[in-house]
């Protein structure tokens, strides 16, 4: 429709010249006059595509950050594990052991595009200790790194691996997905002790992607 559009007031353009100057015209001066009218109608749509194409980032929003402990749905906590590397494991515990639970700082952030689902947090464990999503062997896994929470005031790029859509079905099931990865959803193992680590969708048989926050 733009080209027929467009054609009409080049011919339109065309007329008024030919009234103006009263003289025939060659074969390559029409040419010249059709080319000049018909591109002249397409610099804007050049720049404003430009414009709607430009990357997202996220701004960490004035919101209280909310601090919380994480439980599955089989109601095995996430406790820090301190080895080779340090992890977050889903463990079952007792009265006794509650201490054990690591409690989780969630910064909300404002995306700069509406997201399709969820709102983005960032997931913080004690001091400048925030759970990350990169990919290993091709494959999207969780970790842990030290990151300043100066650095992740505002993310975009290849950092948007601190960050996760958290979405809230019914009244308290939550769950994780990486922004960087979409698809891939924090996860615990139905076995106990086990490391939390990312799955992809939320139907795979043998992970939990539903959590309580308390």
């Amino acid at each position: 429709m733009r080209q027929v559009v467009n054609l009409v007031i080049a011919l339109h353009r065309l007329k008024k010249t030919q009234k103006l100057q009263g003289t025939e015209f060659s074969d390559e001066e029409l040419c010249n006059i059709f080319f000049e009218n018909v591109v002249e109608e397409y610099v804007t749509p050049t720049v404003h595509q430009k414009t709607t194409n430009a990357a997202d980032h996220y701004d960490s929003s004035e919101q209280p950050q909310q601090k919380s402990f994480i439980c599955d749905v089989r109601n095995k906590f996430l406790v820090l594990s301190k080895g080779i590397t340090t992890e977050l494991q889903a463990i079952t515990l007792q009265s006794g052991n509650k201490s054990r639970r690591v409690q989780l700082e969630l910064t909300t952030y404002k995306p700069s595009v509406t997201p399709d689902k969820g709102r983005p947090i960032a997931l913080g464990v004690g001091e400048d200790l925030y759970l990350s999503c990169t990919s290993s062997s091709g494959k999207p896994v969780l970790g842990l790194e030290v990151v300043k929470k100066e650095d992740l005031k505002s993310i975009s790029g290849d950092m948007k691996r601190f960050l996760f859509n958290k979405t809230v079905s019914g009244q308290t099931v939550t769950s994780f997905e990486s922004v960087k990865y979409k698809g891939y959803f924090i996860s615990t193992s139905y076995t106990d002790g086990q490391r939390v680590d990312m799955c992809q969708s939320q139907d795979v048989p043998d992970r939990l992607t539903s959590f309580t926050l308390v």
